[in-house]
């Protein structure tokens, strides 16, 4: 028995509770994965897993097992990440996700520079508004919006932007400029189609908090269409300030109610542990922390990794 490769593979059965899904992701046969768990099973004297026809779950001593292997796996990453790090190259794989709007605009390029930089390394970057499963998918770092729910992860927050109200000069020709917030109530509303706040818009004023109702006539999931179509005159919506500077300078978008705007929204890379943090993802996380200081209207932040 490959004593490292069976821990490898117990592991990744574990994380994602069917041996189908860790069949695929490690590129053997299911019945393959079944053996091997079954010979450490065996060999362990224990059963590891409780088994039902759609997933596994782990017994007291495969939790106990679980934990002891995950350590035993960040050393040996440990030792190999040290010795590589003789050599100035990065290597291996690197699997990246975040959102889609930012990440076209900003995350794609600095993705990419980092490559050119590391051509011995390949990059994996998925773009999507979904929540990643860092764990089961293998992610090495996710960008991160917003507030983030307890995950057992690591998190470092890099910076922050502003949301504010915008709409095209078309439409406030046609339907006026709210002076207050109580006027949107009156006016065509463009919004994210998954806003947990729903028909309604939390703001930051001079005198506090408002929550203002709207009626919403456009909605989307994805951040580019909504700008397009506040551009078209659809209606007033929400923006992140770095994905409309432009088109606030040139004068496709003017600023709606200038006083009021969302709460700050941080960002944030997100991964799995930071103790034996590889060399290649440390690397992108300071790759992109200097690539995120080129990108108008974001504030960063020093803050040190927390967990979530």
């Amino acid at each position: 028995m490959d004593r490292l490769a069976t821990m490898k593979t117990f592991l990744r059965v574990a994380e994602l509770r069917t041996l189908s899904a860790a069949a695929r992701e490690l590129g053997l046969t299911q019945p393959a994965i079944s053996q091997q768990i079954a010979g450490l099973e065996r060999h362990l004297g224990v059963r590891l897993f409780h088994r039902s026809t759609r997933r596994l779950a782990l017994t007291e001593a495969g939790e106990s097992y679980y934990r002891h292997t995950q350590q035993i796996l960040q050393s040996v990453d440990e030792a190999d990440e040290s010795a590589r790090a003789m050599s100035t190259s990065l290597s291996g794989v690197l699997r990246l996700h975040g959102p889609v709007g930012f990440g076209q605009m900003y995350l794609s390029p600095i993705v990419i520079g980092f490559q050119r930089l590391h051509p011995d390394l390949t990059v994996e970057l998925v773009l999507d508004d979904r929540i990643s499963d860092v764990i089961a998918e293998g992610v090495d770092v996710a960008i991160r919006f917003g507030e983030l729910k307890s995950s057992g992860l690591i998190a470092r927050k890099l910076a922050t932007f502003e949301r504010i109200l915008v709409a095209s000069p078309d439409y406030l020709a046609v339907h006026g400029e709210p002076e207050t917030p109580d006027e949107l109530v009156g006016h065509r509303h463009v919004r994210f189609v998954w806003s947990l706040q729903g028909e309604a818009i939390p703001l930051i004023g001079p005198h506090g908090h408002v929550t203002v109702p709207v009626r919403s006539t456009f909605l989307a999931n994805n951040a580019f269409v909504l700008n397009e179509a506040i551009c078209a005159g659809l209606g007033i919506g929400g923006a992140q300030a770095p994905l409309v500077q432009t088109l606030l300078d040139e004068g496709n978008l003017i600023r709606v109610l200038p006083n009021y705007a969302y709460a700050p929204m941080d960002i944030h890379a997100v991964y799995a542990t930071s103790r034996f943090l590889p060399r290649k993802v440390r690397a992108f996380i300071d790759h992109l922390g200097a690539g995120l200081r080129q990108i108008p209207g974001l504030r960063l932040n020093r803050i040190p990794e927390m967990n979530v």
